[in-house]
């Protein structure tokens, strides 16, 4: 969900909303609705649900349909392996906070399995009326995790055996009314050629005969077949009626006379990286609000009526106090980042700094920052998400890039702080002038590069009433920049909450570009041919900003959605009028159909392989370019892609030289990968450029394999002496386990150590190893 109007809640609370992500497999997180799709007689016209709602609930066990003792033997008949485990605890209740909507009429059982001395604990619900499953994660080492290429099931008989499950763990819900969701992130990064392979799929569910995005399923299934999470978030428990009061025809009449794009200059990522910059027509996010099904007005992603004044660009006045950066040369002591802090937020008393580090900043190696947490003791930091402060500081300039007075503070009120002695309540106008005041101290020259975003009515109201918020956008020679927004959020009072100024983003390659050769009129006809309304049953609203849950509301609305389920990635490039793909990967990604010149090729079926886990990519001529000599560095690329999706850019080290190679090559973010999982010794000198014989992969081979010190002691091996050109060969222990291994052989009774492998070479061996994964007494990786 993308809108102007919505950036300042996502910005607020992107780490929340990051780790909820990342949890969201591990953690109970919703509730399964104990209807099948049917609305109740009495549905009113909007179902409500949130932190309030959901929390007042109690469970009623004279209402429960299914004793604890069927629940828990439900879920042993779902997942055999709990045979094995142990139920410690039992409670008619869900007190789960990672989502909204929950009830307390679920049986939450709490299970724990021995291994050895240790002991995994983890939690199951089921609906206590319907005997739905809600939720299970299945903590390893209970299942096998050891399905390696080929899996035993393939994706497709993986999607079967998923909706199969959902058939059995929801009895209420009928196969017809669940609906795949897919998209490009769809089991982003779980299928990778080394490693347990995972499939991961989301399902919608259809109510009525309508998409209902607002409920939303993600089960687990790994290669052996087995399933080992099921999540069941955001369920609906009543919907408002499913008759619209408007026709289709209605809501794209309203949809297009309020669509309008505006001129950005827009980053274009590769890998996670800005690549470079694009000045494109871009869609004004608020133009891509939904329209209410039963009252035709457009609604903001908070689920009100649109304010019909138009967002506009406002100038931020120089302020009496400016920011001033740090000295070139000076890094932030901690204690002056603290200092930094507590000159513009009034943390709560009862807390103390609890964790600090010094990192390098999201996405940019080249700055260093204090992450700094604040909390009521420390032992608590260690386990759940206790009320805490956090803020990130740029350790080289001093500025904050983000604090937040409560992170992670779902489901419970915030505990009220003492108002400041003489403080009174602000009215907007002055909490306005507080913000401008604070941005210009905390943002570095914000009357220059920064505009205030007006977005009308009572927008700067925070949803729950208990504050203001605010946003300020970028600007670059006259013209808005994209994806960087900077947001305050400040209390009834004025004091600061939360803010984020991003400072992740690279405005290094921005430079000015000529005025557009696209008019906007012809922007507007190229967007619009792009959208379609979909009636639909959405969740608005739910986050109220500072790390917290509020109420949310259910529509049916008709929703603009692009051919590609909505996710509309490319902006239209506004001097060159062709699409420009916001997220690109190197290459072009394709499938070995679409290769030109892989047909009968000796390696086809492992180029074939590489291509379908993304490994490869085509050029821009569709070629693999199968006999291509590679280098050092283009072999461990190989073997990161084959490895997983995240590397680059995200491995966390700090900017500087990494085993000889530097930032600055193309190279860089593979070795330090490659550094990081101790295939590559630190102390060793890589040169990424150089070509890649036979023999120095063999030495690879024998280090990414982790037998290093064994193929020391192959060194008189009769397997090379038996070549001809044993003598010419340096690292005979290396290579004398790569042969013994099968990933190499000689031709010709001849080993040729200098030969310089071709990029199908390389993908020959890749799968090789890939099949002698859970053959070896060690993992691959």
């Amino acid at each position: 969900m993308n809108s102007n109007s919505n950036q300042f809640i996502h910005q607020t609370a992107k780490a929340a909303l990051i780790t909820t992500v990342a949890l969201a497999l591990l953690l109970p997180a919703g509730f399964a609705s104990a209807e099948s799709g049917l609305v109740p007689p009495a549905a009113s016209a909007e179902a409500k649900s949130g932190g309030t709602a959901a929390s007042s609930a109690r469970a009623d066990a004279a209402l429960a349909k299914i004793t604890q003792d069927e629940a828990v033997a439900k879920l042993r008949e779902l997942f055999p392996v709990l045979k094995s485990a142990n139920v410690t605890r039992v409670q008619l209740g869900n007190n789960d906070y990672y989502s909204a909507g929950t009830t307390q009429m679920a049986w939450t059982i709490e299970w724990e399995y021995q291994v050895d001395s240790g002991g995994y604990g983890f939690s199951s619900i089921i609906d206590a009326v319907t005997g739905d499953l809600i939720n299970t994660y299945i903590n390893v080492p209970l299942v096998d995790d050891t399905a390696y290429y080929p899996p035993k099931l393939s994706r497709a008989e993986a999607l079967e055996k998923a909706r199969s499950f959902i058939t059995a763990a929801m009895p209420s819900l009928k196969s017809e009314n669940i609906q795949l969701v897919e998209s490009r992130f769809s089991d982003l990064g779980s299928e990778v050629l080394f490693g347990p392979v995972q499939y991961s799929f989301n399902f919608n569910m259809l109510r009525n005969g309508i998409l209902s995005v607002a409920d939303d399923l993600i089960i687990g299934i790994n290669g052996n077949g087995e399933v080992i999470n099921f999540n069941k978030m955001s369920a609906v428990q009543a919907l408002p009626s499913a008759k619209p009061a408007i026709s289709k025809e209605q809501a794209k009449k309203t949809f297009t006379d309020n669509f309008n794009v505006g001129l950005y200059y827009t980053p274009v990522y590769k890998n996670g990286n800005v690549a470079s910059w694009i000045l494109g027509w871009k869609v004004e996010e608020q133009a891509l609000y939904s329209i209410d099904a039963h009252t035709g007005k457009r609604l903001d992603n908070e689920g009100k009526e649109a304010s019909s004044i138009p967002v506009s660009h406002e100038t931020v006045p120089l302020g009496k106090e400016v920011f001033q950066p740090l000295a070139p040369g000076k890094e932030l002591t901690v204690e002056e980042a603290v200092k930094l802090v507590e000159k513009v937020a009034a943390l709560p008393k009862d807390r103390k700094l609890v964790r600090q580090a010094k990192s390098t900043a999201y996405q940019r190696l080249d700055q260093k920052v204090w992450m700094l947490t604040w909390g009521a003791d420390t032992e608590g930091m260690q386990s759940g998400m206790p009320r805490h402060s956090y803020a990130e500081i740029n350790a080289v300039t001093g500025e904050i890039t983000q604090f937040q007075m409560e992170q992670y503070m779902y489901g419970e009120e915030a505990k009220p702080q003492p108002v400041p002695a003489g403080s009174k309540k602000l009215t907007p106008a002055e909490a306005k002038q507080k913000a401008l005041a604070l941005v210009n101290r905390m943002y570095n020259k914000a009357s220059s590069n920064l505009k205030l975003v007006e977005h009308g009515g009572t927008w700067s109201v925070k949803p729950d009433g208990k504050g203001y918020r605010y946003e300020f956008i970028n600007y670059y020679q006259g013209i808005p920049v994209s994806g960087n927004n900077i947001s305050i959020e400040l209390d009834l009072y004025g004091g600061l909450q939360a803010y984020t100024a991003g400072g992740s983003l690279d405005y290094s390659k921005l430079t000015e570009v000529p005025a557009p050769a696209i008019s906007k009129a012809e922007a507007l006809q190229s967007y619009l041919g792009q959208y379609d309304m979909q009636l639909q049953f959405v969740r608005l609203g739910g986050y109220s900003g500072n790390g917290g849950i509020g109420d949310s509301t259910v529509k049916l609305v008709y929703a603009p959605l692009t051919a590609d389920n909505g996710e509309m990635s490319k902006v239209l490039d506004a001097n060159s009028g062709k699409w420009v793909s916001l997220y690109e990967r190197n290459g072009r990604t394709a499938t070995a159909g679409e290769a030109v010149d892989l047909k009968g090729h000796p390696a086809e079926k492992q180029l074939t392989e590489l291509l379908k886990y993304k490994v490869l990519t085509l050029d821009e001529g569709g070629k693999v370019n199968p006999d291509q000599e590679i280098s050092t560095g283009d072999w461990w690329t190989l073997i990161a892609d084959a490895s997983t999706t995240y590397y680059k850019g995200y491995s966390g080290a700090e900017s500087k030289t990494v085993a000889g190679v530097s930032p600055e090559s193309p190279y860089y973010d593979t070795i330090n990968y490659a550094v990081n999982r101790g295939w590559i010794s630190r102390d060793t000198v890589v040169r990424p450029e150089s070509k890649l014989s036979r023999e120095e992969l063999a030495v690879q081979l024998s280090f990414f394999l982790k037998y290093g010190k064994l193929s020391s002691f192959l060194a008189n091996d009769a397997v090379v002496s038996s070549f001809s050109d044993s003598a010419a060969i340096n690292y005979k222990g290396a290579v004398a386990l790569a042969v013994k291994l099968g990933l190499l052989e000689g031709e010709n009774g001849k080993f040729d150590p200098q030969r310089i492998v071709t990029k199908a070479q390389a993908a020959i061996v890749i799968m090789k190893m890939v099949e002698l994964q859970g053959k070896l007494d060690q993992p691959i990786v």
